[in-house]
């Protein structure tokens, strides 16, 4: 049975990259910055084995940040008024021992707080934690049974549709969404994945092209395997929902998170206005997604200083300056802060910024 809703949500205004603007103008004379948002990637264990998973290789074992150092980081957290907190990847983050008290301690802050999940260990008592919550989104990798546990590893395709429902009926100010990583599994589903993310009352659909950061070889689409979706998206075109689905945009794009025309030449201004930072699972603390886990890229470790401590440091500086430099270039891999990058762009040369580099540091 459908249980479509009217949506609180354009996922054409959450995408647009356009909002980099307001923090621009507000940050780019000022140095000692907290960052925008947050990523926190803080265990290493999963109850899947995605296929798909771009931390496949760098989770081996069952690794997460020591209790006291989260604790120290939710107090810093909570001081810096970040504004946003993600409780995202690496592992399943509801695994996370005292992960409840440390969502309840953030809510009665000034910072949001966004969970991405499997969705399976969601239960009864997890529904008063998870209205504390902005953003809810459900990993949504396949419409058919079969494709499920071949992507996953597990069988638990009707749990997760029972669970959806359920929460879809509850969470009545939590934005519930969904995602799909485009893979080699489930690239001819997409258009039955678009109808059940639809009928199960998602707020909405984001598609992501598989990524292989860990250079495996066996993840992203081959060039036959994106044409054939490309054509597919052609046949649905008339039929999606530009506010619910990014598919179109995706396509438009050649599967993939941006054109490669639009990286170089340029510096990286989302890391100049500090947009974001990663907190991995061995307490490291990153700029930039696609380079975690190589140490060059690491600012610091929450296991032996404070965040505060490590975002003011000079390895900060030094490693915005390493990845300005591959931005220039158009070394970049794929990343949110690109489309971001390229609005800021446009913006300086329209006269609205101080110069061309406009170096805030």
């Amino acid at each position: 049975m459908s249980t479509i809703r009217n949506s609180r949500v354009d996922l054409r205004q959450l995408l647009n990259p356009e909002k980099v603007i307001w923090p621009y103008r507000e940050r780019k004379n000022k140095t000692a910055l907290a960052p925008f948002s947050l990523e926190l990637h803080l265990t290493s264990f999963c109850n899947y084995n995605c296929y798909h998973c771009s931390y496949q290789n760098r989770r081996l074992g069952r690794l997460v940040v020591n209790e006291s150092s989260i604790k120290t980081l939710v107090a810093d957290i909570i001081d810096l008024e970040i504004n946003g907190v993600y409780w995202s990847g690496g592992g399943e983050p509801t695994t996370i021992k005292g992960f409840h008290a440390y969502i309840e301690e953030i809510s009665n802050s000034k910072t949001e707080q966004a969970l991405i999940t499997n969705g399976i260990l969601i239960h009864d008592q997890w529904i008063s934690l998870l209205k504390k919550f902005n953003y809810v989104a459900i990993s949504f990798q396949a419409s058919r049974k079969e494709t499920y546990e071949k992507i996953t590893g597990y069988n638990f395709r009707e749990k997760l549709y029972s669970n959806i429902r359920r929460l879809r009926d509850i969470l009545e100010r939590t934005i519930l969404g969904a995602r799909c990583v485009i893979n080699r599994y489930n690239y001819k589903e997409i258009d039955q994945i678009y109808k059940d993310a639809k009928d199960l009352g998602f707020d909405y659909l984001i598609f992501i092209p598989a990524v292989d950061y860990e250079g495996r070889g066996d993840v992203k689409l081959n060039r036959e395997e994106q044409n054939y979706l490309i054509e597919v998206t052609k046949d649905l075109a008339p039929s999606l929902d530009d506010s619910f689905t990014n598919l179109k945009q995706i396509m438009n794009q050649g599967v993939s998170h941006y054109k490669k025309d639009e990286v170089g030449g340029f510096p990286c201004y989302a890391n100049y206005i500090r947009t974001t930072a990663f907190i991995n699972y061995d307490g490291g603390v990153w700029l930039c997604q696609p380079h975690i886990g190589k140490p060059e890229y690491c600012i610091g470790n929450i296991n032996r200083d404070r965040f505060i401590e490590i975002w003011n440091s000079g390895k900060h500086c030094e490693v915005v300056e390493l990845l300005d430099e591959e931005h220039k270039r158009g070394n970049c891999m794929n990343c949110r802060s690109i489309s971001y990058n390229n609005i800021l762009h446009s913006y300086i040369l329209n006269g609205a910024g101080t110069s061309f580099y406009d170096p805030f540091l």
